[in-house]
């Protein structure tokens, strides 16, 4: 199995020209100190929330707030913090200019101050007649409370109105492919907003919805968020994949579909050729018979002397060719016959000896 890791985080850079930052406190003691909470995070700050990367950081700490004290599900494609409001959007979750407590407000890249390359979320802690306080984590910084209003050069690109969960995984099925022969090449993303971090299991259906009679099925673990898996199955051909992400048993929620895709699985192929006469005078066109096993296999076919084309042919289903060659000069060759791969199958070859006379 291969996996891919990708925890994230953002910055709060200096702020833009003309813009002025008001903090009211700095630190968890010292927010803690004058009445500012940090819901808690101060204790666990280290841990990873939403997989994002422990520590200092702003989307960790937004993400902490989302699922302690209630449940939200990461919407696919929110990395760093600049990716929270497109993905919010793709999701079909509210992002607009209308703080209220709760959300999380967004600034895209370079934004009112925010990083020119990751941006910036914060968690909205109360709404003032034309301003806003927010609490957030900055990375190589430090936690602190502060206040917005839309003059100070600021404001965010629009706040974020993620709706509760009921618990369930949430994610999605990226894309499948079948590299090789009995091979599923394929990558998702999910995660399970109120269960701790660590391996979430997935279940692969082949063939229909899991439960269908017949099919293939097989469960899989991985620890990241988004994950790439190679697995081989003895299924093969045309197919229906079904991914699911299954709930943490223990926590709130159920199993989910994280998406269906059609993939064809590739089978082995079998190139097979031989010379109609395998000793020729040097007048005389070569002659070879080719086919491809199973009957099913189609496609091009490359006869190749060392890198020269000799000739190339289109092999139908359950059919075979004799296929006349190029005169060749005197002496021993090997001749290379290449079946290049298909959608159903893999590549294959079949090498021969010519002798012209």
């Amino acid at each position: 199995m291969v996996v891919v890791v990708a925890l994230v985080t953002s910055l709060w850079a200096a702020p833009a020209q003309g813009a002025t930052i008001t903090v009211l406190c700095t630190g968890f003691t010292g927010c803690l100190t004058v009445g500012r909470t940090d819901g808690g995070y101060g204790t666990v700050y280290q841990q990873s929330f939403w997989s994002m990367t422990g520590g200092h950081n702003c989307t960790n700490y937004a993400a902490y707030r989302l699922t302690h004290g209630r449940l939200v599900a990461r919407p696919p494609g929110t990395n760093s913090a600049l990716t929270w409001g497109p993905a919010a959007i793709h999701a079909g979750i509210p992002v607009d200019d209308a703080p209220v407590v709760g959300a999380v407000a967004w600034w895209d890249a370079g934004v009112g101050g925010a990083s020119a390359t990751s941006g910036h979320v914060a968690y909205v802690e109360a709404v003032l007649p034309g301003a806003v306080l927010v609490s957030e984590d900055n990375l190589n910084g430090d936690f602190r409370w502060r206040l917005m209003t839309r003059l100070d050069g600021t404001w965010p690109s629009g706040f974020i109105h993620y709706p509760e969960s009921d618990g369930s995984p949430s994610g999605e099925f990226t894309s499948v492919t079948s590299p090789d022969a009995g091979t599923l090449d394929f990558w998702g993303s999910a995660t399970d907003p109120d269960a701790a971090a660590g391996s979430r299991t997935y279940l692969v259906s082949l063939g229909g919805p899991r439960g269908t009679a017949g099919a293939e099925t097989y469960t899989f673990e991985s620890e990241y968020f988004r994950f790439h898996r190679i697995s081989h199955v003895g299924t093969r051909g045309p197919i229906s994949m079904f991914l699911y992400a299954l709930n943490t048993p223990g926590t709130a929620g159920d199993d989910v579909l994280l998406g269906q895709r059609d993939v064809t699985i590739r089978a082995t192929s079998v190139t097979r050729a031989s010379f109609v006469d395998s000793s020729i005078a040097r007048t005389q066109h070569p002659k070879v018979r080719i086919s491809l096993a199973p009957t099913q296999a189609s496609g091009v076919v490359d006869v190749m002397r060392g890198t020269t084309l000799l000739k190339r042919v289109t092999m139908t289903s359950g059919t075979r060719q004799t296929v006349t060659l190029p005169r060749q000069r005197k002496g021993r060759w090997t001749i290379s016959v290449r079946y290049r791969r298909s959608v159903a199958f893999t590549a294959s070859s079949r090498t021969v000896y010519l002798r012209v006379r």
